[in-house]
């Protein structure tokens, strides 16, 4: 059966949906409550524009789950995954109460777990804090992740569980980063559970990175068109994936489709985050910066976000070597050249006028 569903998994990412849903059916009929076999079925039934179908494999696997969970409560997978489809179908209230029982430690990125310790243990003597990042996605921010990792020599890992905009916190992987020596990128909002981990874990400050929410959402009208077959979980989360039907049509299409759904949701986590920064009762402290900024004096960017720190300039030795993932193109105002005249006016209309002043974005 692990061969199966291996085999099954890899015809699935090679975009042979029909091979891999009867391997996986096959597999159904032998153990009809394997989660993972349901869930992979839920995310072929959503590429292939049987919306009721996935439903009935989703709703299945949640159900599963949660029977696993009430009966082993250490099962901390279990949890995981539960939490997980919970965030992708909207029941976040749940899925944050999940939370508090999920024990699940730091995951290096870009490193062995022996690498991390080591790096964590060496940062820790230099009295390096724990950086967090929150950014819009398409915004460069891995590459810059990267470029503060390895000019710090900073270990770096992820504190949450879901996706854009629903990334959420986990308890104990946020207490654990508080000791330092970590640099952290998310794309968490400002919710109540969000900001409650984050005081009470001590973690007082944290850089929201952006980029002009048209260039966004441009980026990610590529990013679903093209990279979609590749990450198997992704079709169900309906908020940023498009259905199949728009999936199948031409960029433009797809595009109508993000200016419509995704780029409120970019909206929405900026006037939130800028809510935070403006209320002096908020526990914790905001630097905004800018894509733009980053392409326009680097150094520069990188000095304000190591002052915010109260990390000393000669503490940076900044890097060429740094990994740079996820940059397609790089531009700054390709929208202005790929967006019809309409979508410009759409995205334009949705975008509040003392947001786009305050960052310098344009009609």
């Amino acid at each position: 059966m692990p061969q199966a569903f291996a085999l099954a998994r890899q015809q699935h990412t090679a975009g042979a949906l029909d091979d891999a849903r009867r391997i996986y059916n096959q597999i159904l009929n032998v153990a009809p409550d394997h989660v993972e076999v349901l869930t992979m079925l839920a995310s072929i039934a959503y590429r292939q524009s049987q919306p009721e179908r996935a439903e009935g494999y989703a709703k299945r696997s949640v159900d599963l789950l949660r029977h696993a969970v009430q009966h082993q409560p250490n099962n901390a997978p279990a949890r995981a995954s539960l939490i997980n489809l919970l965030l992708a179908r909207g029941q976040n209230d749940e899925a944050e109460a999940l939370m508090a029982g999920l024990d699940i430690p730091l995951n290096p990125i870009r490193a062995s777990a022996e690498e991390f310790a080591a790096r964590r243990t060496a940062d820790a003597a230099r009295g390096l804090p724990t950086m967090l990042l929150t950014t819009l996605p398409k915004s460069a921010s891995e590459s810059i992740w990267n470029k503060l990792a390895e000019g710090l020599g900073l270990a770096q890992c992820y504190l949450s569980l879901g996706l854009f905009p629903e990334c959420t916190l986990v308890p104990a992987r946020v207490r654990a980063a508080a000791e330092g020596g970590v640099i952290i990128k998310e794309h968490i909002g400002p919710t109540a559970h969000n900001l409650a981990t984050l005081a009470q874990s001590g973690v007082t400050r944290i850089i929201v990175h952006h980029r002009d929410p048209r260039q966004a959402t441009l980026s990610w009208a590529h990013f679903v068109r093209d990279d979609i077959q590749q990450r198997l979980m992704a079709p169900l989360w309906r908020k940023i994936v498009p259905p199949a039907d728009i999936l199948a049509h031409d960029l433009g299409a797809i595009l109508d489709w993000c200016v419509a759904h995704y780029l409120p949701l970019l909206i929405k986590f900026l006037h939130d985050w800028r809510a935070v920064d403006g209320d002096s009762k908020q526990p914790v402290s905001v630097l905004f910066s800018s894509f733009e900024q980053f392409r326009l004096d680097p150094d520069a960017y990188f000095d304000r976000v190591l002052a915010f720190y109260g990390i000393g300039r000669e503490r940076y030795a900044g890097t060429a070597e740094a990994e740079v993932v996820h940059l397609r193109k790089g531009r700054v105002d390709e929208w202005r050249s790929v967006f019809s005249d309409a979508q410009q006016r759409r995205a334009w209309a949705q975008i509040p006028a003392d947001m786009a002043a305050d960052f310098g974005w344009e009609p």
